[in-house]
Parts: structure tokens; sequence; C-alpha cells
């Protein structure tokens, strides 16, 4: 395994599925993250930090556990799986090279040597041999990823039998959509958004069991609107100088409109938590 301290924890090969699938078109530019991070702290690219994950895994221990996070992103979560909720080691994979390196970074500021391994991964089947995890795990990454029924099949089959499933992610209320949610989707990140229902069925027809969901929207309300109320506030100084007037002016937008379409009930950010098959 690489060392995080030598090689910024980042194995830099090509872990390539059988059936291959055209690499998409990389979202997460330096500028994007970089503005991400402003607002939801450094290696996070969702909004929530150790408590939303502290939400998501009440009730389930993970310590010590063999555990993969996919679309490891910028290696936020990665890292507070393993030095807050005890994880023995993560494997964090991600089709975009970016933000990879920027987890590596991440990786080497929490000293996580040896416990994190990051991979660039092709879209498709898990380059993975069967029941190798404990535990899957993602923040709000799915929403990137076209096909759920092949996602949660190869879920469960990485999983050990009985191992635990447990991701957050962007959800929807049913159409029609109003305007400001159609132009959220289609604001060039590659949305490929589900209802909850609708990922609860992917997830039962794959065979998980146990499958809990959690809708949470009024949460997510009123974060966004305090996010949106901070970008465009007091800290607007502090972050035009971090980031530019341009992208601060794109973050306060963005924020609001998130708020908007989360109190229109559009948008519904979830948990899911579920187990493989025994």
């Amino acid at each position: 395994m690489t060392n995080a301290t030598d090689d910024t924890a980042m194995r830099n090969q090509e872990m390539n599925p059988s059936t291959p699938a055209k690499a998409p078109r990389p979202i997460y530019s330096t500028d994007v993250i970089r503005t991400l991070e402003t607002s939801w702290g450094p290696g996070w690219l969702s909004p929530g930090g150790e408590a939303d994950l502290a939400a998501l895994l009440e009730g389930q221990d993970i310590n010590g556990l063999n555990v993969l996070d996919i679309g490891v992103g910028a290696g936020g979560p990665a890292a507070s799986l393993l030095n807050r909720f005890g994880a023995g080691h993560v494997t964090g994979i991600d089709v975009e090279r970016l933000v990879l390196n920027r987890a590596a970074a991440v990786a080497q500021e929490h000293g996580l040597a040896g416990r994190l391994e990051l991979l660039h991964v092709d879209p498709g089947v898990l380059p993975f041999a069967d029941s190798k995890f404990n535990v899957v795990f993602s923040k709000d990454s799915f929403i990137h990823i076209t096909e759920k029924a092949l996602l949660f099949s190869e879920i469960r089959r990485v999983l050990v039998p009985g191992g635990l499933c447990a991701f957050s992610d962007w959800c929807c209320g049913p159409p029609p959509y109003s305007p400001e949610m159609t132009a959220w989707l289609d604001n060039g990140m590659g949305f490929v958004i589900a209802s909850i229902n609708d990922t609860k069925a992917a997830m039962q027809h794959a065979g998980f069991r146990n499958i809990a969901a959690k809708d949470r929207n009024n949460w997510f309300s009123a974060l966004a609107a305090r996010e949106a109320e901070f970008a465009a506030g007091s800290h607007w100084s502090e972050i035009t100088g971090r980031i530019g007037a341009e992208a601060a002016a794109r973050l306060v937008a963005t924020a609001q409109r998130r708020a908007l379409i989360a109190n229109q009930g559009h948008l519904r950010p979830a948990h899911f938590i579920a187990t493989a098959p025994g």
C-alpha cells in the first residue's frame, strides 16, 4: 500500500472494470473543489460534516472494520470515518483525479498513512473481489451515477454477508419541478437524481435487507438557508478574498437556489442504512 507521507496516499493506477465504461467528463475542477470547500470545510464537497456522519451512523459500530468509500471526493468524510468513527481501513475510490489529488493531501494532513488507500477507477463494475468489505459508504455521490441498479448489485457483491451499506445522497420529490429545481439539475454537474422511494426499490431489487431511509429535507432546508445568509452576509469579504468575487457570487446564488428548492420540497437529501443478505 502507498504510504501517505511518501506518495500522498494515492496508488495512481488504473483499476479497469471487467465491463468498461466511457470515462465521464471531469466535473470537479480545482476551482469547483475550492469553492465547495469554502462552503463545507477542507476535504468536504457536500454539507453536514462530522455531525451528519454521526447522524447517518447512529447505532452502527464500524470500529476496526474494512470500509469502501464510493466517490471519496476530497477525502474529508474518509478521514472522519477513520479518526472519529474508528474504521480500521478505508479504500476510497473516485472517477476524477483532481479530487483524488486533494484527498491525498487531506490524508497526509490527517496522518492517515497505511489506513486510507485512494484509487482511481472507471465507472461501472467495481474492481474488487466478492465479499471484500465489511462496510460500503458514500457521502452524496450516487447522484452522479447513472446505473443505480448496477451500483447496488455491485455494492451487495463486494460486501461480506451481513455487511453494512450506509450512505447519504441528494434525492428528489416527485415532478413536476419548479424552474429553480430544473436549473439546479441542469448545472453541468452530471446529476442523475432519484427519489427516496426509487432508491429503496433499487436496493430491495439488489437483495438488501433491513433498509431504512431518513428524509433529511427539514434539516437541509434550515442548513441551506444559514449557508446562503453566511455567504452573502458578514463573511462575504472573507469568501471573496479566498475564491474571488465571481466565484463567490456563484456560491451565493447556488446556496440560495438550494435553500429555495429544499423549501419547495423538490430537493430532499436522505440517509440510507441497509444490510447485505447473511
